[in-house]
């Protein structure tokens, strides 16, 4: 077989990995899955836009693993959600109109920026304060990095997570599934937009949903019984890789 016979079956094991490595530690998952599009050929328009389908796939994986198991707040997540929707208008128009080669300089120097973030520990922090004006500062926050997840990558959109454990006293997991929820509805607005743009490579994009939907399932089970320092490291050392390449490549 030639190697673009093979690359389907590539695409999905990189995007099966990264997302058991994204379940476990809450998030990141982006921050391999974009860059490798990219080292495959696709423009890194093409690359963030078609790895939303992969992060359709993680998110419902990783909520569908989380079913029954952790207390949902519906009222929160679908105030959250309105948030997305609105970020997400934005996101596909700052995608439209990004010139390629800032793009992945950006995406580089953020992979790179983005790394001691991995360490902190979210099952180890806990709620310090819950002052109103620290929440209003802390959803104003969350907008802002829904924005960048929408616009540049999945990966940064676990930052989400440390915002609602430090500002609005939700556990680590708890955490993980309103942000998955919120996700979801970001990526699908974000999608919507870039339908008939040509940004979407749905061969790819499909084969990494089923990879994402797989691998975000079996992650968030192992981040049940706290299995993240693991996938820590190894996203760590993916963004490292990806992020000089990128940065030097642009």
């Amino acid at each position: 077989m030639t190697w673009h016979e093979w690359l389907p079956y590539v695409v999905f094991a990189v995007t099966f990995t990264a997302s058991i490595l994204s379940g476990m530690a809450g998030g990141g998952g982006g921050f391999i899955i974009t860059p490798f599009y990219i080292a495959i050929g696709l423009t890194p328009q093409q690359s963030i836009a078609t790895g939303k389908l992969g992060a359709l796939g993680l998110d419902a994986g990783a909520i569908a693993a989380f079913r029954g198991k952790i207390k949902q707040y519906r009222n929160f997540t679908f105030f959250l959600m309105l948030i997305a929707i609105g970020v997400g208008f934005l996101s596909s128009y700052f995608i439209r109109n990004i010139k390629n080669e800032n793009l992945q300089l950006v995406m580089g120097t953020m992979n790179l920026a983005m790394i001691p973030l991995l360490f902190i520990r979210h099952h180890h922090l806990r709620s310090r304060r819950k002052h109103y004006v620290l929440r209003l500062m802390s959803v104003l926050a969350i907008m802002a990095i829904l924005l960048l997840q929408g616009t540049f990558s999945s990966g940064i959109g676990s930052l989400v997570n440390v915002f609602l454990i430090l500002f609005f006293g939700f556990s680590a997991l708890e955490a993980s599934l309103i942000k998955r929820q919120t996700s979801i509805a970001l990526d699908v607005v974000v999608l919507a937009g870039l339908l008939g743009a040509g940004l979407i490579n749905y061969k790819y994009g499909l084969i990494g949903m089923a990879g994402g939907a797989t691998g975000g399932f079996i992650g968030s089970r192992f981040a049940l019984h706290e299995g993240e320092r693991f996938a820590r490291y190894a996203l760590m050392v993916f963004m490292l890789v990806s992020g000089i390449w990128l940065v030097v490549s642009a």
